[in-house]
């Protein structure tokens, strides 16, 4: 079944708007960010990410779609954008920091209604996890990605989120493994480049 949701691209909604959106604007604003003293890009993941998976052979969902599938890999996706922009400042010698962030278990509607855009009822095991697992408020899910955008102690490629994984205040983790696949980055890179018909070698 294919996704019941696209953006106005035809691109299933979650890859679009949590992947394929960001990427795009980055890779547009690149000539204005090179050009400014410290320019930094931060980039929103998510815990899903580590178990997201990018399915080079359907990355668009338009054969097997499940709506949680779908948002780990754009989140993983959106890790993978973090880290691999941070390899190519290095490479370019560009004086650009990539940093991305992760707001732990963060108490939002996007459990609840994000899957059917708020036309349906969250399911019985999303309703017990909502009362068992830990969480915070959004104020508190947002200060990783505040690091993140302002801290002096980013650094190229980090990953901030809560100090104890689902809660806490910032501090500096490791990005999980399938993030730091160079070569599935790469890929997805160029295969978000042909999608958006976006490039950095059009950029700059």
């Amino acid at each position: 079944m294919p996704s019941p949701h696209e953006t106005a691209d035809g691109f299933e909604l979650q890859l679009g708007s949590n992947f394929l959106g960001p990427f795009a604007l980055t890779v547009r604003l690149l000539p204005l960010l090179l050009s400014a003293s410290a320019p930094r890009v931060a980039t929103m993941s998510s815990l899903g990410a580590a178990t997201g998976r990018i399915n080079f052979d359907d990355l668009r969902s338009t054969r097997n779609y499940s709506p949680t599938k779908a948002y780990h890999q754009s989140k993983l996706a959106d890790l993978m954008m973090t880290l691999h922009l941070a390899d190519l400042a290095a490479q370019r010698q560009w004086p650009l920091l990539s940093v991305g962030a992760h707001p732990g278990t963060t108490r939002t509607n996007l459990m609840a209604s994000g899957p059917t855009l708020g036309g349906g009822r969250p399911g019985g095991f999303t309703s017990l996890a909502a009362k068992i697992v830990p969480s915070q408020g959004p104020e508190q899910g947002a200060e990783p990605l505040l690091y993140a955008v302002t801290s002096p102690d980013a650094a190229p490629g980090g990953y901030l989120g809560p100090r104890w994984i689902m809660t806490g205040p910032p501090k500096a983790t490791r990005p999980p493994r399938r993030a730091q696949d160079k070569t599935v980055a790469e890929r997805l890179w160029t295969d978000a480049e042909h999608l958006t018909g976006v490039s950095v070698a059009a950029q700059l």
